[in-house]
């Protein structure tokens, strides 16, 4: 009786022992994994079920919607998207990589379109690179996708500029700094000709 209960004794202890083992393992699984997330897609809705931000690899980035009306994206960016209570795109943050061009934004749109943006570009098979703010004013026509663009401050290729244009986006001041240092003041006519530069 005596052997059986000391066999008995090491069984229940080897179970107990490795069900500890076990439960310490399980803990620290999920307390190891509880720091991350790994999702395609994590949408956050309000009470009524329409998404207000989105965050989506490429695969997964919904289109945008305007108006209520679903259009195509010019590219599909992996990011962080905005909505309004309606449902509707009001910005979000794109992280574009394709065959052509890595291009980086952020944006805050109008009720139909653009407002302003911040850009990075840089291209992969040529030297083109340019970074910048882009402030649109509305275009009050309520298209969809529709703005104006008034003011660029921007860096080309090198070259510095602040772009300040008319309601018809035609340049009417450029105050530019050259690749080589080189600073300058352009004024454009209504039609987008030249009339002063110092």
């Amino acid at each position: 009786m005596q052997t059986i209960s000391k066999s008995l004794k090491r069984l229940l202890s080897a179970l107990i022992l490795s069900n500890i083992i076990f439960m310490a393992s399980i803990v620290y699984l999920y307390l190891d994994n509880k720091q991350n997330i790994n999702a395609e897609r994590i949408n956050i809705n309000d009470a009524s079920g329409k998404n207000r931000i989105v965050i989506a690899n490429t695969d997964n980035i919904p289109e945008p919607i305007v108006a209520g009306k679903t259009y195509k994206r010019a590219y599909a960016p992996a990011g962080l998207i905005f909505y309004d209570k309606n449902g509707d795109e009001r910005g979000g943050l794109a992280i574009t990589d394709n065959k052509e061009t890595n291009l980086n934004a952020l944006a805050f749109d109008y009720q139909n379109a653009d407002a302003i943006g911040i850009l990075a570009q840089d291209n992969k098979h040529d030297n083109y690179f340019r970074a910048g703010l882009v402030i649109n004013d509305k275009d009050l026509s309520g298209k969809p996708g529709h703005n104006i663009n008034r003011i660029n401050l921007i860096t080309e290729n090198g070259n510095a500029a602040l772009v300040m244009k008319d309601h018809n986006e035609i340049p009417r001041i450029i105050l530019k700094v050259d690749s080589v240092g080189n600073p300058s003041i352009e004024m454009f006519d209504k039609d987008g000709k030249l009339n002063w530069k110092r």
